[in-house]
């Protein structure tokens, strides 16, 4: 599913003509500078399309329309955080003591450790995907690096490290929520954690990825098929789990993210990211094209990229600014994903996909940086 939400980015690009440079950074010895702080950069200009509205398909146009602004739709800093590292593959999360738990590609296995890597602990020999942690389980869907498939849905009693596979493919992506996992092929179903025997309940036939949650609507993008390729018309979806009924929000709006009173998102006729107030109304476009974004609710991460290096950026609420510049070995290319905590911000560059990958963070109390593998 990774490799095809991320081809789909690349057509978005092309098809947008905006977006970031689409150069490659980084290698294992990055050197870390910071920008000056409130340093503003230049909005990119966004291509100006013509809007065409679509039918929308038989399944989608069979549901209730919900709107977006009548949800009252409101993430705290938990689920925040939450939604912001599942919007970028999950690869990294952090329980309540502060632990963080990480994918190395590099190593081929799931890793326990503190905020800045010390006592590392060995979990899991294997590469998984959208980490969760409830109730002493760590939660993941494990990944065959050669076939690039799903190979089930695992979890690992964390005092123990003894794992368990819950479920076998396909498995696609998940979402661990009030002690119930949800999953998205085929279609949107759930599982209660508290008796996992393998089953699914089917919640609707309509299949979903980029889960975000407030803890009553399950938020997603639909996608068209069994394969997870997203629909390029950007249907957002809700599950509500209180009247157990799926609604349809609107169009146009691509790789959510529910942040606090934000819903962040990728405008897919301009494929530029904007923030929605859900209090005021007031859309921003930033100007940049960014698929994966995390937020606390009061700001906004993202990275562009440029050959041999990337830079963060940071949107406030008012302005959009440089953040973070990581410079690295010129002409290695690979993806960088962010993940965010309460203390840190997190990235992930992955020089080879699903192979290797180097982990650095950032510490917001006194802006020192480092790495975390």
């Amino acid at each position: 599913m990774r490799k095809q939400i991320l081809a789909l980015g690349l057509v978005l690009i092309f098809l947008c003509s905006c977006g970031s440079q689409g150069t490659e950074p980084s290698d294992k010895d990055a050197a870390i500078s910071l920008q000056a702080p409130g340093a503003a950069t230049e909005e990119k200009d966004i291509q100006q399309v013509t809007v065409t509205e679509y039918p929308l398909p038989e399944e989608v146009a069979a549901l209730e329309k919900l709107d977006l602004m009548d949800m009252d739709l409101y993430a705290d800093k938990e689920q925040s955080l939450c939604n912001s590292n599942q919007l970028s593959f999950g690869d990294l999360t952090t329980d309540e003591e502060g632990n963080v738990y990480f994918v190395d590609f590099t190593q081929h296995a799931i890793f326990m450790c503190g905020p800045e890597g010390e006592d590392k602990e060995l979990l899991y020999e294997g590469v998984g995907e959208f980490l969760h942690v409830s109730n002493g389980y760590l939660y993941f869907v494990e990944i065959d690096v050669e076939t690039i498939y799903c190979v089930g849905i695992v979890r690992i009693a964390i005092d123990t490290k003894e794992a368990e596979v819950l479920y076998e493919t396909p498995c696609g992506e998940i979402l661990v929520m009030r002690d119930i996992l949800y999953n998205n092929v085929p279609g949107l179903v759930s599982m209660k954690l508290e008796e996992p025997d393998g089953e699914f309940t089917r919640l609707s036939e309509i299949n979903g990825v980029f889960f975000n949650t407030d803890g009553r609507y399950l938020l997603y993008n639909m996608v068209t098929d069994d394969t997870g390729f997203l629909s390029q018309r950007g249907y957002l979806l809700a599950w509500d789990t209180e009247t157990e009924t799926n609604y349809f929000v609107e169009s146009r709006k691509m790789f959510p993210l529910l942040a606090g009173n934000w819903l962040s998102y990728v405008d897919v006729w301009t494929g530029s990211r904007h923030v929605l107030d859900l209090e005021t109304g007031t859309d921003t476009d930033l100007g940049y094209y960014a698929q994966h974004a995390v937020s606390d609710g009061n700001k906004l991460y993202w990275v562009k990229q440029y050959t041999g290096s990337f830079q963060i950026m940071l949107w406030d609420g008012e302005e959009v600014q440089e953040f973070l510049a990581v410079e690295g070995k010129e002409g290695v290319y690979g993806d960088v994903l962010l993940y965010l905590t309460g203390d840190y911000l997190y990235w992930m560059f992955e020089s080879d996909y699903l192979k290797e990958a180097d982990w650095g963070y950032y510490r917001f109390s006194d802006s020192e940086t480092g790495r975390l593998n």
